[in-house]
């Protein structure tokens, strides 16, 4: 599927950025001001070439003055190489590979990261966190992302790690995660955590109204649900609200950002999500930080990703700086 854009300048420098997702695997031509000539997108590949083909197929539609190709991609990435040094869970076939030589990029420079710390990246060229120096970013969707932007500089820590907020315990006895981990953020709050939760409703007295037969209702369907009254639908998100609420509230005392930014689907529930949480987070931060963290929602909803993918090959190339 491909939305068009308006066709950018014959002589603007264009870098193609693509975002691995769990479930959707996206991809566009970019320009240098942040904008998406086209943007394509896929159910998330499942073997190497299903990734060359889909990257391939966006290439071939690029403008001709395409300066490289950005990569996010969760997991831990080897930003010098491209290697893929660790991926829990889905997609677990790039595990090990350069993604250079999986897209065989034909002579492109191919710049790689997570996938978090390119949607921070967009937002911090282009969005709710330009001039900033510390600012904290959440991707909320089908697992939890972190990244961070300290005094200045993108955190990756020693071995590329850094930022994995959804990987925090809350719980040190809770169902185990994806990482090995037990009790994480993305156990508690997560489009898997939230529909399985509602899912064990299933088993309780409330009335259900969401869900058909062997199709368990989405996280979407379910924040409607509680908007328009579903108890069983307000247990669940009041108890994953509840979590999500306190991570935050250590974010904020770790990292002392500028702002809070929040991103991924889950995030387009909007005001759903973030009403019963603002308040909160200030009551319990107020005191040390001596401030309100501003908690916003992602500039680029959707395609942040993407769009922050391609800014890695900006920022390597010298055309544009943090």
């Amino acid at each position: 599927m491909s939305k068009d854009r308006p066709n950018a300048p014959s002589d603007q420098a264009i870098a193609v950025g693509v975002d691995i997702g769990a479930t959707a695997i996206k991809g566009a031509p970019v320009t240098l001001g942040g904008e998406l000539i086209e943007n394509y997108h896929e159910p998330s590949p499942r073997t190497p070439a299903a990734l060359h083909d889909f990257v391939h197929s966006v290439l071939k539609r690029a403008h001709p003055q395409v300066r490289g190709i950005g990569v996010g991609c969760k997991g831990v990435i080897d930003t010098a190489t491209s290697r893929v040094k660790s991926l829990p869970g889905d997609l677990h076939f790039m595990e090990g590979r350069f993604l250079a030589d999986v897209i065989d990029t034909g002579g492109l420079p191919l710049y790689a990261d997570n996938d978090a710390r390119t949607a921070l990246i967009a937002e911090v060229l282009w969005g709710a966190a330009r001039g900033k120096r510390n600012v904290v970013l959440l991707t909320l969707g089908t697992g939890v992302g972190g990244a961070a932007l300290v005094d200045g500089v993108i955190l990756r820590g020693a071995s590329g790690a850094a930022g994995h907020l959804g990987h925090m315990s809350l719980d040190i006895h809770g169902g185990l995660c994806i990482c090995g981990n037990r009790g994480c953020v993305e156990t508690r709050f997560s489009s898997r955590a939230i529909e399985s939760d509602y899912q064990a409703h299933l088993h309780a007295p409330a009335k259900l109204s969401l869900g058909e037969a062997g199709q368990p209702p989405t996280t979407e369907a379910i924040f409607q649900a509680a908007a328009e009254g579903d108890q069983s639908a307000r247990c669940v998100l009041d108890r994953a609200v509840e979590y999500l609420t306190a991570a935050m509230v250590s974010f904020l005392h770790i990292f002392d950002p500028e702002v809070l930014i929040i991103g991924g689907s889950i995030a387009e529930a909007g005001p759903l999500l973030l009403s019963p949480i603002r308040d909160e987070v200030a009551r319990r931060t107020r005191i040390l930080l001596g401030r309100e963290v501003p908690i916003v929602f992602q500039s680029l909803v959707g395609y942040g990703g993407v769009a922050g993918a391609a800014g890695l090959v900006f920022l390597q190339q010298g055309l544009l700086k943090i």
